[in-house]
């Protein structure tokens, strides 16, 4: 038996032989129990002549066990992070995007702080932006002829709403949405809400039946 000592330590004495020890102070109690099994274990192996490496490999098995019996996935959410993944490369590779240091170059007195104005944009919830390979971007249909946020931008992320992931509000954008009918061009096809950026009201309208998927 190993007996740790320190001076929150209320072990109770036992029968047969003690190894006491005692800890360096500020040791946090929490791991007490998880260090006492661990040495036990360990002066176990050396005592029975049990290999070092047959206490690392047990310790594994239990850490595996515990692990494999983890709840798994559901296969719904595995669909749904294949299609978020299919969305990203989609609306990505057609779209053009800007970085907040583009944007910052582009504007006509560019702030010392590369990261503005885009990211107080941002916060204001003037804009939207996505991020991909730890790089965040910006959709640069959000902007006029000199680089300032549309209007409308802001009033089409008030329509939807709080969302959490933004790669919706930029599939929200990118695909059609039949709240949207083209009735000039396209004999009332639906167009998708960033091709239709001048009209206001429909978009707003649009943006408020968001069924809150990757596609609209």
């Amino acid at each position: 038996m190993i007996r740790i000592h320190d001076r929150h330590s209320t072990d109770i004495p036992t029968a047969g032989p003690v190894l006491k020890l005692r800890l360096p102070a500020g040791t946090d109690p929490a791991i007490i129990s998880s260090l006492k099994r661990g040495l036990e274990d360990l002066v176990a192996a050396v005592l029975t002549k049990t290999s070092f490496e047959e206490v690392v490999i047990k310790r594994a098995d239990e850490l595996a066990i515990a692990i494999t019996e983890l709840a798994a996935p559901a296969a719904p959410l595995i669909e749904e992070r294949i299609r978020r993944q299919e969305t990203m490369r989609s609306v990505f590779a057609r779209d053009d995007w800007l970085t907040a240091e583009q944007i910052n170059a582009l504007q006509a007195a560019p702030p010392a702080n590369k990261a503005q104005p885009a990211s107080g944009w941002k916060r204001r919830g003037r804009i939207f932006g996505v991020s991909i390979g730890g790089k965040e971007y910006f959709a640069a249909y959000q902007f006029d002829a000199i680089c300032q946020p549309l209007p409308v931008i802001k009033e089409i992320l008030d329509a939807l709403g709080p969302i959490a992931d933004s790669w919706k509000i930029a599939a929200w954008f990118h695909f059609q949405n039949g709240w949207i009918p083209d009735t000039v061009e396209r004999g009332c096809q639906p167009v998708a809400p960033m091709d239709a950026l001048d009209r206001r009201e429909t978009l707003i309208n649009a943006a408020s039946h968001m069924h809150g998927t990757y596609i609209a």
